[in-house]
């Protein structure tokens, strides 16, 4: 009991840690520290505990790769073809598992690795790949798991400045691997003041990470320790000795009231300022989430909790969330298309064909496909059957002349028929015509 009459029932000091984003085990101060140096450790505790953190790093990482992918190269029934062979071997390696996680790494720590498992003639994975003649396996490595990069030193060397040897801890081993460059693909999607360790998606909304854990920290706080009132206890007429003796024998220490005060009719105390009433947090909490926003380039709405593919936020909202998410899957294509070149066992010209998440209800789609017929049956005014047809479909076969394969749609009847008088043949030849009489 301190001579203000206050008692302190729980730890109440800030406990120091240095760190970047930690909150203190107690106390009104201290918190995660706004402009720290961030660590990996820092981003990894980020991830694991902080919501939005998670949100920025895992369900965008999980989004870019959910749906997959297609490739294909030139005729529809070709792509079919060569898609079931790429995606065949990508299922074989398990590439959407370890290209998800890959992307988790990168946006977390800024740069990933996908190790390349080869059926080689060398037999230490710290030698260049030689004679390659399959992939047994693909792996995705973070930073975190990255004990030292060595880099190549020779100036005359076009790969200056860039990895040579990867040192990669794993789990349950106690010796490192030592990966040549060539069994690596590596990315990192947001370079900027380096040629290969990028900037992690966190950074640069990091501030703002921080303090919104310590709003919410402080919300929490605010709850418990206020939440159902202050105490202020008034024994009349008590001397402060009876009032000590009081609270020492434990009469108040069932309440979870934090802080109390106890005194006689001749102390008094009063919060200025506040008038002893919390703070509306939104206030605060809503400026900071706008910044995240704005700094991770997901929607508000999206940001605070809509779910991918719903129809409950705004088509606007999800048209711009999956505008951020095609744009991350363009830089992660170079990578992406070294790897299905290696499984493939040589070089092929293809293109991606990213299939999207965001979903148009069915009446919207059943609208597209009527103005899409529409625009079909006006174009049949001055275009052959066969040749709407090949609009439609390129592989499509020709219709014959008893088909009407070679007549207008319009001629034919159009598509909803009776349209015949929209085209009037005009004969080779004309007949002149007369002058009026009399002039």
């Amino acid at each position: 009991m301190s001579e203000t009459g206050f008692k302190r029932i729980g730890l109440a000091s800030a406990v120091p840690r240095g760190r970047a984003i930690t909150i203190p085990f107690g106390g009104t101060g201290g918190g995660g520290e706004f402009g720290a140096t961030i660590l990996d450790d820092d981003r990894t505790f980020a991830v694991t505990r902080e919501p939005v953190a998670h949100r920025i790093v895992f369900t965008v990482a999980h989004d870019i790769f959910d749906n997959w992918f297609k490739v294909g190269r030139e005729s529809q029934k070709q792509d079919e073809a060569f898609d079931k062979q790429v995606q065949q071997e990508l299922t074989r390696v398990k590439a959407k598992r370890e290209l998800t996680r890959m992307a988790i790494f990168d946006r977390c720590y800024g740069w990933a690795i996908l190790a390349l498992g080869y059926e080689d003639a060398t037999e230490s994975l710290a030698e260049p790949t030689t004679d390659p003649q399959g992939l047994r396996e693909v792996k995705a490595y973070s930073p975190v798991q990255v004990a030292r990069v060595d880099q190549v030193k020779d100036r005359e060397d076009p790969r200056y400045g860039l990895p040579k040897y990867y040192h990669v801890k794993r789990a349950g081993i106690a010796t490192y691997l030592k990966i040549h460059y060539s069994r690596v693909i590596h990315f990192a999607s947001n370079l900027l003041e380096h040629d290969w360790r990028g900037l992690s998606h966190l950074d640069p909304v990091w501030d703002d990470l921080v303090t919104l854990r310590n709003i919410r920290w402080g919300m929490g706080q605010t709850m418990y320790r206020t939440g159902h009132g202050f105490p202020d206890l008034t024994f009349t007429g008590a001397e402060k000795a009876d009032i000590d003796a009081w609270v020492q024998d434990g009469n108040f220490s069932n309440l979870s009231a934090r802080t109390f005060f106890a005194h006689n009719e001749m102390q008094t105390i009063e919060f200025k300022g506040v008038a002893s009433v919390a703070l509306n947090p939104m206030n605060y909490y809503l400026p900071i989430m706008e910044n995240i926003s704005a700094g991770s380039g997901i929607p508000l709405a999206i940001l605070r909790g809509v779910q991918a593919g719903a129809l409950t936020g705004s088509e606007v909202n999800q048209q711009e969330y999956y505008g951020l998410v095609s744009d991350e899957q363009s830089y992660y294509e170079s990578g992406i298309r070294e790897l299905i070149n290696i499984v493939l066992g040589g070089e092929a010209d293809f293109k991606f064909d990213w299939l999207g998440g965001f979903e148009l209800d069915e009446e919207k789609k059943a609208n597209i496909e009527y103005v899409k017929a529409q625009t079909l049956e006006i174009k049949g005014n001055w275009m052959l059957r066969n040749e709407i047809r090949k609009l439609q479909d390129p592989d499509l076969k020709d219709l014959s002349e008893e088909q009407g394969g070679n007549e207008l749609l319009s001629k034919a009847g159009g598509v909803g028929g009776g349209n015949d008088y929209l085209i009037k043949e005009v004969p080779k030849t004309r007949q002149p015509i007369a002058s009026p009489q009399g002039r």
